[in-house]
């Protein structure tokens, strides 16, 4: 399936609308996004000297009323690719000015779960609890195994106590939906557990491979794109789906995500339909949502396919997609120029026929 998108007039508004249908997905929503200020919301400056070569895995949360004293009423947690922290920045308005904390939330050597590196935060407000929960990776504890997620929970979002070991594999992003935890990785598997710190159980596959395909640049014919037969399955030079993030509006489950490979690394999403038993939903359809226009996002870099793994050089790609949604209102959260800070955009939904 091919995408269309339509840039207007304006520099920071983008319109991304579908040039092919499936059946019956008719009723798929346009994306709109459109650029917060002129800079990146988090910026390598903004951290400790030597600590600003990886930003990403931006997750926001509005700090609940039951909360005393917040230091904002927005918490942006996020992270380093490899470092023993994670990171939080708070502010009084999702649009910032954001101020980093210093020291981070949680440490390393505060949980026993994982080792070598915590990241790639996802903080969720568990409301009938009075608690802040946050999923993470790290290493395995065994040498050689993958990556997992394990999990912490917190009465202020700033002090977190870890809950039980690892729950899932690494870059978990996690939903609740009719008073279930569903969680999905970019192995495209749903997933679900009982309560956070439970282990999450396979559910069904809601991304299959017609996914990424549909956006190869191989199979688009790109030049200098690597034949699908040369490519490796796995390691920094592979094809896949980067990372993911989550919006759910009404019915309608949003994957946002970036793939390795891709020149230039940029946003793209797909949709679910959440109809019927959680083992039938599935993807459908792919949209391009935004690519790097902005210096500052590193469109003033070389066209170069993506790599896997750490980027601590600029380069001219976007990654680490999530969304922010309170009531009807939403952002999609990203990191720029690889990994060299963090961005923002308005997102808003419309029909076919234009109304949002």
């Amino acid at each position: 399936m091919k995408s269309l998108r339509l840039t207007c007039l304006l520099p920071v508004l983008f319109w991304c609308v579908a040039n092919e249908m499936a059946a019956g997905e008719t009723s798929r929503p346009i994306v709109r996004v459109e650029r917060v200020g002129d800079a990146p919301l988090i910026r390598p400056d903004m951290l400790p000297p030597a600590r600003g070569d990886s930003i990403n895995g931006p997750s926001m949360i509005r700090v609940p009323d039951w909360v005393e004293r917040p230091l904002g009423r927005y918490y942006l947690y996020f992270a380093h690719h490899r470092d023993d922290h994670i990171r939080m920045a708070y502010a009084d308005d999702p649009e910032g000015p954001f101020t980093v904390l210093a020291g981070g939330v949680l440490r390393l050597d505060e949980q026993m779960a994982l080792r070598d590196h915590i990241a790639s935060p996802d903080v969720l407000i568990d409301g009938e609890n009075r608690r802040i929960v946050m999923f993470y990776h790290g290493s395995n504890l065994q040498d050689g195994g993958p990556q997992m997620t394990a999990t912490a929970t917190s009465p202020d979002g700033i002090h977190f106590t870890p809950v039980g070991g690892t729950v899932a594999n690494a870059y978990l992003r996690v939903f609740r939906r009719d008073g279930q935890w569903f969680g999905f990785t970019h192995a495209g598997m749903l997933l679900r557990a009982a309560e956070p710190g439970a282990p999450f159980t396979p559910v069904g596959r809601m991304i299959g491979p017609e996914i990424a395909a549909a956006v190869d640049p191989a199979r688009l014919g790109e030049p200098g794109a690597t034949p699908v037969a040369e490519r490796p399955k796995s390691g920094r030079h592979r094809y896949s789906i980067r990372h993911v993030g989550l919006d759910v509006f009404d019915d309608t489950l949003v994957i946002y995500f970036s793939c390795v490979g891709h020149r230039p690394e940029r946003i793209l999403c797909t949709f679910v339909k959440l109809h019927g038993p959680p083992e039938t939903w599935r993807a459908r359809g792919v949209l391009e949502v935004l690519q790097p226009e902005t210096e500052w996002e590193g469109a003033d870099l070389p066209l170069a396919y993506s790599e896997g793994g750490i980027s601590t050089e600029r380069v001219r790609q976007l990654r680490d997609p999530q969304v922010f949604r309170e009531g009807d209102r939403a952002w999609l959260l990203y990191a720029v120029a690889g990994e060299n800070g963090l961005g923002l955009t308005r997102l808003r939904y419309a029909t076919a026929g234009g109304q949002e």
